[in-house]
């Protein structure tokens, strides 16, 4: 009986390393298939064998030497797959090896690629970077990187506070009003009181229509200030209608509301609409969900900011 038992557990793990063996080599071979499409000027779907989470043990490694080749284009979907794999995956330190090739790939000699590097990045979760990558920001941040509004607010988003005397000058006339105000919510991010009134009194100061909506409220999200999150719960209960509705044909006046709750709902725990992969709120009933979300606020005055996310 003990020998038939070890016989079985031998042929099990066998079957085990057969299975992954096969699958590390399919996964080798779609990758294969997939940038050799690239290289001729194809640009087919990433297959989904090279997304799945249980593959990225697999995935992430064999990227390394798609992410140093000579073609801009194949770079640029190995960054893509990095961002998807990686954010698919379970295992920390398999997040953090993303992480890793996004930070190199901020450095790539294609501005197009050092840019989407960093828009990858902001998908993470904090805690994904670990100290070494938080110390290549910070060097990014130093060395003046490209796009180096993005590098400013990444900064931000890290909480690397060791920084905020270094970023404060970058508010101030002389530079771009882009670049203040990135630095401005950078330092707000980083719970700055200084940085928090001037953003506040920024933001105050602007007419509510799509423009303001569309250009600073997502900014005002990203500080996942309370003061500032606040205000734009001010504007979600309004019903003025100074927003334009999304619809080409029959374009009418609509409360802000709607694009603001919109913006909410990644930023606040607990709250009672969830998005669907395009962004959009998930209903059918627009009306009703405005209604929900200004009730769930009256009723959660201390809701919790969520602040693990960019």
């Amino acid at each position: 009986m003990a020998d038939f038992c070890r016989r079985s557990i031998v042929v099990v793990l066998m079957l085990l390393v057969i299975s992954s063996t096969s699958r590390g080599q399919q996964i080798n071979e779609a990758m294969q298939l997939y940038f050799k499409d690239v290289r001729v000027g194809k640009y087919p779907a990433v297959p989904k064998i090279l997304v799945i989470s249980e593959n990225a043990k697999v995935i992430l490694p064999a990227l390394a030497s798609y992410l140093t080749d000579s073609l801009a284009e194949v770079r640029s979907k190995a960054y893509t797959i990095t961002s998807l794999s990686g954010n698919s995956a379970r295992q920390s330190h398999l997040r953090e090896l993303a992480v890793a090739y996004l930070v190199s790939g901020t450095r790539d000699v294609d501005g197009g690629n050092a840019g989407i590097s960093l828009d990858y990045l902001a998908s993470f979760l904090k805690e994904d970077f670990n100290s070494t990558s938080k110390d290549s920001v910070r060097s990014l941040f130093r060395k003046k990187a490209q796009h180096f509004e993005k590098v400013i607010k990444l900064c931000g988003f890290l909480e690397l506070v060791d920084l905020k005397e270094e970023i404060r000058p970058y508010t101030q006339a002389g530079n771009s009003q882009s670049l203040r105000w990135a630095a401005l919510v950078s330092l707000a991010r980083m719970g700055d009181g200084a940085a928090i009134s001037e953003v506040d009194r920024r933001a105050r100061k602007l007419p509510v229509n799509d423009d303001v909506i569309y250009s600073i409220f997502p900014d005002l999200a990203y500080t996942r200030n309370r003061q500032l999150i606040g205000y734009m719960v001010e504007i979600l209960q309004r019903d003025d209608a100074t927003c334009m509705s999304a619809d080409a044909e029959r374009s009418v006046q609509i409360p802000c509301g709607y694009r603001v709750m919109e913006q909410l709902a990644p930023v606040v725990k607990g709250y009672p609409l969830s998005l669907d992969a395009s962004g959009d709120v998930k209903t059918n009933d627009y009306v009703a969900a405005l209604k929900t979300v200004r009730e769930w606020f009256a009723k959660h005055q201390n809701y919790e900011i969520i602040k693990d996310k960019y």
